[in-house]
């Protein structure tokens, strides 16, 4: 009975039933023909132009470079040690972005009017779902090709070997790569336990490319593992495809012809097993995958990437919803009614560990551009202390969830007798005590070295960097008059909406880029100058608040 569900459920199709599969194929092909033909060619029109105008151009430009002279050669050398493992972290981010792309979209991804009407004919469903696979699994082919080719003419004008052997070695093993992901993306977006896994597993995926990439980062300065890199090379697909690269760039690889009948046999065995998992895709899978597709271009299309994120992370903040019970057992609520926000938020960080260690992660960089933001002057310092305040942002922003999901539905706050400004006021105090306790252990090593203000850095930026984070929350939407202007803003349109939503994070990482490299404090005494930037920061951070709550005020009386 069970396998006869199962059948039924992946087949449309009951045994001894009617098969409308040929008749319904043939019918929707004489019904979207004429149609079909356009949107192709106008697509195919649209690449071309993208691949002339941007990839074309720069390819083109450094092919003809080749002929006179090798530009990178006197970077030959660094560029040689770094290869090993800079092809290894290079296989390892795109298969990485491709698998993951399969728990929001997915390499099946028909439109909703197929899954909500043809899915329900009896018809057979490998037909139907198989042209939607090999339309994806050629995409992301074409994009590993064009990768691969770059990276054959970088290596090649570096003069590390000839550009036909690099083009063959680099296209051959960046198509089997990218099929291969395909193949494994296919898997993930059928199999719920396989999403749950890649989902629980990409922290440490992430810290693993992160940790080949400053692999490369110290061959490129003379520091090889040798050892770590052979290791790496015989590891799994990510090291068989930069075997051929490596020896048609002249380096000792004798066994590459065996790594690349590995990639090529782990590459025909996923495509297979691929085929047989696109029958099988659950049609509420499908039904949700189209819906989010949907989500993200029409968030794309508004300017507004909180819906594109909405879009594309539904499905995954459903999966901690059972671990709610627990975490509400362990901490009670509080007897005020005024820290229950501060209890709730306290509460959803607990159940999302990875916010908090993404946080820890975003602010010892940040701690480290500002470390080297006071030891620079001019340009270095203000593009240091940027990329600090940038990144502290995104710090701030990974605890600010629950308030973004309370401004996008109001109904969340109904439970409240409190007004729904002081509400959004509430949502900045686990924030900012989490940032001024991370961020002050983070400080300590360098209060004790030669940077004594770092305290008082951290307590100026945290305030700062939560209010900011609110603000760009509660953001309104974008007026009418913005997007649809006339001719004088019909190019502009689109950038000037997102600047609208991007006001708040503009505002607190400009004040802040000013603030540490010093231009605003540099006329004060060495020692009033922290104080100075202490307080400036926090009457920032205070009219930022101001503003927010009254844009949450006219949310809900507009």
């Amino acid at each position: 009975m069970n396998a006869m569900t199962s059948r039924t459920s992946t087949t449309n199709v009951r045994p001894g039933g009617v098969d409308r599969t040929a008749e319904t194929r043939a019918w929707l092909r004489a019904r979207r023909g004429a149609g079909r033909a356009r949107r192709f060619g106008y697509v195919a029109y649209v690449v071309l132009v993208l691949l002339l105008g941007w990839y074309g151009l720069f390819a083109i430009g450094l092919f003809q470079e080749l002929g006179h002279r090798r530009p990178l050669t006197e970077h030959a050398e660094a560029i040689a040690r770094m290869l090993p493992s800079g092809l290894v972290c290079l296989a390892l981010a795109g298969l990485l972005v491709t698998v993951r792309d399969a728990l929001w979209r997915g390499p099946v991804t028909p439109p909703r009017p197929d899954v909500d009407w043809l899915l329900a004919l009896p018809v057979r469903r490998r037909p139907v779902l198989l042209p939607w696979f090999i339309l994806s699994a050629g995409v992301w082919t074409l994009a590993a090709l064009l990768i691969g080719f770059v990276g054959a003419l970088l290596i090649a004008a570096a003069d590390l070997g000839g550009i036909g052997a690099l083009t063959l070695a680099c296209l051959g093993p960046a198509a089997c790569l990218a099929l291969l992901a395909v193949a494994a993306a296919a898997v993930v977006e059928r199999s719920r336990g396989a999403a749950d896994r890649l989902h629980r597993a990409t922290p440490i995926l992430l810290l693993v490319g992160l940790l080949s990439a400053v692999q490369a980062g110290l061959a490129a300065q003379g520091h090889r593992a040798r050892m770590l890199e052979a290791v790496e090379l015989w590891s799994g697909p990510w090291g068989w495809a930069a075997q051929p690269v490596l020896a048609a760039a002249g380096q000792d690889v004798p066994l590459w012809p065996a790594a690349l009948v590995l990639l090529l046999a782990a590459t025909a065995a996923a495509l297979a097993y691929a085929g047989k998992a696109v029958a099988e895709l659950p049609t509420t899978v499908l039904r949700s995958r189209a819906r989010a597709s949907g989500g993200v271009l029409a968030g794309i299309l508004a300017g507004d990437l909180r819906s594109v994120r909405l879009a594309m992370t539904g499905g995954l903040e459903a999966r901690s919803r059972g671990r709610v019970e627990r975490w509400t057992a362990r901490l009670a609520p509080p007897r005020s009614p005024r820290l229950l926000v501060a209890w709730r938020d306290t509460v959803a960080l607990l159940m999302a560990p990875r916010r908090a260690g993404l946080m820890l992660l975003l602010l010892a960089l940040a701690g480290t551009a500002a470390a080297a933001s006071t030891g620079t002057r001019g340009s270095t310092a203000h593009l240091a202390a940027a990329a600090a305040a940038l990144l502290g942002y995104c710090a701030a922003s990974t605890l600010l969830e629950p308030a973004r999901q309370d401004a996008d539905d109001v109904r969340r706050t109904a439970w409240s007798p409190r007004p729904y400004e002081h509400i959004a006021l509430a949502h900045a105090l686990v924030p900012t005590l989490a940032l001024v306790a991370t961020g002050g252990l983070l400080a300590v090593p360098l209060a004790l070295a030669d940077l004594p203000s770092a305290l008082l850095v951290v307590l100026a930026a945290a305030p700062v960097l939560v209010a900011a984070g609110l603000l760009s929350a509660y953001r309104s939407p974008v007026p009418a008059w913005v997007r649809y202007s006339g001719p004088l803003l019909a190019d502009t349109g689109p950038v000037i909406a997102m600047l609208w939503y991007a006001v708040g994070p503009l505002i607190g990482i400009t004040a802040l880029t000013l603030l540490l490299s010093g231009p605003l404090s540099a006329n004060l005494p060495p020692a009033a100058a922290p104080w100075a930037r202490l307080a400036t920061c926090w009457l920032l951070a205070a009219l930022m608040l101001r503003w927010t709550v009254g844009r949450a005020r006219k949310r809900v009386r507009p």
